[in-house]
């Protein structure tokens, strides 16, 4: 297998789409209405998209496996250069955590105008272990619970990019390393299935418990199917030709419709999710292993710019649906299709805006943190002595 040739992925785009969907879901389930709690589209094929947009969140998790997992992967393939543990967690918490900490702080003061107001609710989000609380893992800014996730995940990245280029960069067979590089997200789905297994059948969770459902172990295998896709283009995997990749992405959309029937099939939720996991990771994979461009739409320069801001979007669109509706702008839940339109129409209108300050204003500056350290995570000596002339 050829080294993979170096260039940047067409993925962007995709996180766009995984955050306007969300927006529009959570439009659509303000919406519901009555004594029942009746969905506006309901009984048509509209409210079976809706309801299925879920798998979106996927989306998250396998790009984070992939794209965060790659430069390790390379590395231990000796076609990238080292990735110190301390330089990948310090970028990554320069990206996630200002704004992260601004939303939560700020949403929170408001819910909690008296101190010392829920001070267990705001010490779980800010130490990301509201995932393991199933009172709190959807309170305060509901979308922020895959961003706890998220954290751990990337502790875990860590751990085991170290250990791989500690362990395995020396080991002279490629296809050795290749193998273990394998094993080891393999491994990591089975823990995650063997969990599900666990918590369905044998201890028979309720469906309300909610961190039993959405805690990185049961999230797991998703971030390792982007795992192993990260391996595979590392190792050199490309398609040889568009019908390939045609096939590749079709096949993608064939098992994100198998995770759809096997749910209508009454197959537990947070097994549906591998498939969707599965399917989405396949049809990412049909442009990231592909040596063409990938499809349009990925680099239409609206969604490129909406990719930039997806992160505000994302965590801001919750806390704003709230402002609208206790604004009384949002129309009444009961008028159906046209009400969920116009609350989803105000809603992204209100967010997108809000978005782009937000990027601009917290995002960008957080980043410039980055120029304190250098390439391995370790301050910079900006007041470094002179060396001696005398020794020149």
């Amino acid at each position: 297998m050829t080294a993979p040739t170096q260039r940047k992925f067409d993925l962007e785009g995709y996180r766009a789409l995984a955050a306007l969907v969300v927006v529009v879901f959570h439009a659509y389930q303000h919406n519901r209405y009555g004594a029942d709690w009746t969905w506006p589209l309901q009984g048509t094929l509209w409210h079976d998209a809706l309801m299925n947009a879920d798998m979106l969140v996927d989306m998250f998790f396998i790009l984070s496996g992939f794209l965060l997992g790659l430069p390790y992967a390379k590395a231990v393939l000796g076609v990238g250069k080292p990735r110190p543990a301390r330089a990948f967690l310090l970028r990554r918490a320069v990206r996630l955590i200002p704004l992260y900490m601004i939303v939560v702080l700020v949403v929170w003061s408001i819910s909690n105008p008296v101190l010392p107001g829920d001070w267990r609710d705001l010490l779980l989000h800010l130490t990301f272990t509201h995932v393991w609380s199933d009172e709190k893992i959807f309170y305060t800014d509901g979308p922020a619970w895959t961003l706890g996730v998220e954290a751990h995940f990337y502790l875990l990245l860590a751990l085991l990019g170290a250990v791989g280029q500690r362990y395995l960069t020396p080991v002279a067979s490629r296809r050795k390393r290749i193998t273990v590089m394998v094993a080891v997200p393999a491994f990591l789905i089975v823990i995650s299935l063997l969990y599900k297994v666990w918590a369905v059948y044998l201890r028979g969770f309720p469906i309300e418990g909610w961190s039993i459902w959405f805690n990185p172990v049961a999230k797991l295998d998703i971030f390792a199917v982007g795992m192993l896709l990260a391996v595979a283009s590392a190792a050199g995997v490309r398609w040889p030709n568009a019908a390939v990749r045609t096939l590749v992405g079709l096949s993608g959309g064939a098992v994100v419709a198998a995770g759809v029937w096997l749910r209508y099939a009454h197959l537990p939720d947070t097994f549906t999710h591998t498939f969707f996991g599965t399917g989405i990771m396949l049809l990412i994979a049909a442009t990231a292993l592909s040596t063409g461009p990938g499809p349009y739409w990925l680099r239409w320069p609206p969604m490129l710019s909406l990719s930039m801001v997806s992160y505000s979007l994302y965590i801001w669109h919750e806390p704003l649906l709230r402002v609208l509706d206790s604004a009384g702008l949002l129309p009444t839940p009961a008028g159906g299709p046209t009400a969920f339109l116009v609350t989803a129409g105000l809603l992204l209108g209100a967010t997108i805006p809000v978005s782009y300050l937000s990027y601009w204003m917290i995002e960008v500056p957080a980043q410039r943190i980055m120029g304190a350290f250098d390439a391995d995570g370790r301050s910079r000596q900006y007041y470094a002595p002179l060396p001696d002339p005398r020794s020149a």
